[in-house]
C-alpha cells in the first residue's frame, strides 16, 4: 500500500467534479413540507412579527408618553419660574400685627408676611391683622383688619376688601403717583395721606391731607381735599362729608405705622413725624422750645408704641413738654 500524498489527492480533486454531480442527480429533489406545515409556519413567523412590531409600537407608545410628561413637567416649571420672577415684587413689611398672609409665585399658597418680607402679588390680613407696608417709590401703605389687595403692577394696587390708608409724604418724589383699583372706580392721589375704604354701598374716601381724584365706574370724576370724606355708591352717586385730619377715625392707621428712629435723631425730627401721624400740627410755644427741639439728641428706640405712647415717653428725657388742645400739639420749655 502507498503512503497517501495529500498535495496529489489535491490534484486530483478537480476530476471528481462530474461524479459528484451524478451522486446528487441519484439523490433526487428534497422533500417538499406539506402544505399544512407551511401555513403552519407560515402563521407563526407573522405571530411572531406582530408581536415584535407591537412590542416597539408600545415602547415608542411610552417613550412619547415619558417624553409628553417630561416636557409637561419642564414647562410647569418654567411657567413657575417665570411667573414667580414676573411677579412685581413692590413692596416690603416694615410693620406686621396679628394675622397677616401673601401670596405670590404660580400656584402659590398663603402664608405669613412677617416684618421684611417682599410682598408682590396678593396680601391679606385677618379680624386681628393689620400690616404697613413700604412701596419702592418710599409711599407707606398700610391695610386694616380683614383687608385684601390684590398688585396689579408697580403703579397700581387693586383693594377688594377692607381699608387701605396711603401716605405719600408731604413732597411726592416721583411723577408715577400710586392708583387704587376698587369696586366704585380708580383713586390717584396728589402727594396726600387718604383712607380708601371699601363698604357695603360703595366706597368711602377721607382726605387726611392733599387731595384724591376718583375716576368712578360710573358718574362723573370727583375730587376730594384735605379735610373731606366722599361716599361713592356702585351707583356713582356721590355723598360728601367733612372729617377733621385729628379724627379718631385715623387712630388705627397712626397705631399702625412703622417705627420711627428715634436713635441719633434731634426732637425736631421725631415731633414732626408724631404730628403727621397723629394728624396735628406741632407749635412751639417760643423760640427757645424750638431751639432746643433743633438741638436735642435722641437715643434708644420706641418700638412697638404707638406715636402718642412714644411722645409720652419720649418727652419727659429732655427738657421738653407737650400739651394738646384745638388739634394741636404745643411744645414748651420744663
Amino acid at each position: 500500500m502507498s503512503a497517501f500524498d495529500p498535495d496529489k489527492s489535491a490534484e486530483r480533486l478537480p476530476d471528481d467534479e462530474p461524479g459528484i454531480a451524478r451522486v446528487l442527480r441519484a439523490a433526487g429533489g428534497r422533500a417538499q413540507p406539506a402544505d399544512d406545515m407551511k401555513d403552519a409556519v407560515r402563521a407563526a413567523v407573522h405571530a411572531e412579527w406582530r408581536a415584535t412590531v407591537a412590542k416597539r409600537s408600545q415602547r415608542r407608545t411610552w417613550y412619547a408618553i415619558a417624553a409628553s410628561v417630561t416636557v409637561a413637567a419642564l414647562a410647569l416649571w418654567v411657567g413657575r419660574a417665570y411667573f414667580m420672577s414676573s411677579a412685581p415684587l413692590v413692596a416690603s413689611v416694615s410693620r406686621s400685627i396679628g394675622t397677616v398672609q401673601s401670596r405670590g409665585g404660580f400656584l402659590g399658597s398663603w402664608h405669613t408676611a412677617a416684618s421684611g418680607a417682599r410682598i408682590g402679588e396678593e396680601l391679606q390680613t385677618g379680624p386681628d391683622g393689620r400690616v404697613a407696608l413700604q412701596l419702592r417709590d418710599g409711599v407707606s401703605l398700610r391695610l386694616d383688619h380683614d383687608t385684601r389687595i390684590t398688585f396689579v403692577d408697580a403703579g397700581r394696587i387693586d383693594v377688594t376688601s377692607g381699608a387701605v390708608y396711603v401716605d405719600a409724604g408731604p413732597t411726592p418724589t416721583t411723577s408715577e403717583h400710586l392708583r387704587l383699583g376698587t369696586p366704585a372706580g380708580v383713586v390717584q392721589h396728589v402727594g396726600t395721606q387718604y383712607e380708601a375704604r371699601i363698604v357695603q354701598a360703595g366706597i368711602r374716601l377721607s382726605v387726611r391731607e392733599g387731595r384724591v381724584d376718583l375716576m368712578p365706574v360710573r358718574g362723573n370724576a370727583q375730587s376730594a381735599s384735605v379735610g373731606e370724606q366722599l361716599l361713592v355708591s356702585s351707583s356713582g352717586d356721590v355723598k360728601r362729608d367733612a372729617i377733621a385730619p385729628s379724627d379718631p377715625q385715623w387712630d388705627w392707621a397712626a397705631n399702625t405705622a412703622p417705627t420711627f428712629n428715634i436713635d441719633g435723631r434731634p426732637v425736631r425730627d421725631f415731633l414732626t413725624w408724631v404730628g403727621r401721624e397723629l394728624g396735628r400740627e406741632i407749635v412751639f410755644a417760643n423760640p427757645e422750645s424750638e431751639a432746643e427741639a433743633m438741638h436735642a439728641i435722641l437715643s434708644g428706640s420706641v418700638s412697638g408704641l404707638t406715636p402718642a405712647e412714644a411722645l409720652a415717653a419720649v418727652l419727659p428725657t429732655t427738657q421738653l413738654r407737650s400739651t394738646e388742645h384745638d388739634g394741636k400739639i404745643e411744645i414748651s420749655l420744663q
